[in-house]
């Protein structure tokens, strides 16, 4: 009998110690002992950073690295990083026994938005200032649209591929009336309805035009019940 209470004095003493160890760590990050113990000495990057700067990322960090490496506040952190016109998400963890370690997803543009805007692959905007100069498709519509745009974009190029035409530039208006433009400069008119079918007859009689024609087209309006209309670049 002794010996269980011996045993269990003894456990007893153990979570004693336990709970004033807890406490005693507690009260040391309280009163910010535990940063002079573990400084942050250094922060680094990696991911995708063909964009971006160490030392521009460090900046946007210069309010965010209070602390030492157990006390420094990763999610502020991780939202400063996130704040950069190209960081998508930024992941922070900390690398024992004095460093950060940000990983960043970086945007990856597919097409220009209306003015001073790109946008990637989820129809996502971001404003990177100045705007690159990149050879993307430049797409536009009423707010709320970029998605519906993009997939429009998608799905009409994927049609003038058979004939080896490119779209460059897609508007949807305010009428919901949609203009398509081809490299070389011709505009394409399909308007609000049927713009799979219209388009699908524009590429079917582009497929029978004879290829020593090299002309190129100016204006197509594909708005006609049975047909469309077409200018050609020489012509008045």
């Amino acid at each position: 009998m002794s010996g269980f209470v011996s045993q269990r004095a003894a456990l007893l003493l153990l979570l004693g110690c336990l709970t004033a160890l807890g406490a005693g760590a507690l009260h040391a990050l309280d009163r910010g002992w535990v940063g002079p113990l573990l400084p942050l000495e250094r922060i680094g990057f990696d991911g995708e950073l063909a964009r971006l700067q160490a030392s521009e990322l460090r900046a946007a960090l210069s309010g965010s690295l209070q602390g030492g490496l157990l006390t420094a506040d990763v999610t502020a952190i991780r939202e400063a990083v996130e704040s950069r016109p190209w960081v998508a998400t930024a992941t922070v963890r900390r690398v024992w026994p004095d460093a950060l370690r940000v990983t960043i997803d970086a945007h990856q543009a597919v097409a220009i938005w209306g003015e001073g805007a790109l946008m990637n692959t989820d129809a996502d905007l971001f404003r990177p200032s100045p705007l690159p100069d990149l050879a993307l498709p430049a797409l536009a519509g009423p707010p709320g649209s970029a998605e519906r745009v993009l997939a429009r974009y998608r799905a009409l190029q994927a049609r003038l591929e058979p004939v080896s035409l490119k779209a460059v530039a897609l508007t949807l208006n305010e009428r919901r009336a949609w203009t398509l433009t081809l490299d070389g400069g011709a505009v394409v008119r399909l308007g609000r309805d049927s713009v799979d079918a219209r388009l699908a007859r524009f590429v079917a009689a582009w497929q029978q035009l004879p290829e020593t024609d090299q002309r190129q087209p100016a204006v197509a309006d594909l708005r006609y019940p049975d047909g469309f209309a077409l200018r050609w670049q020489d012509e008045e």
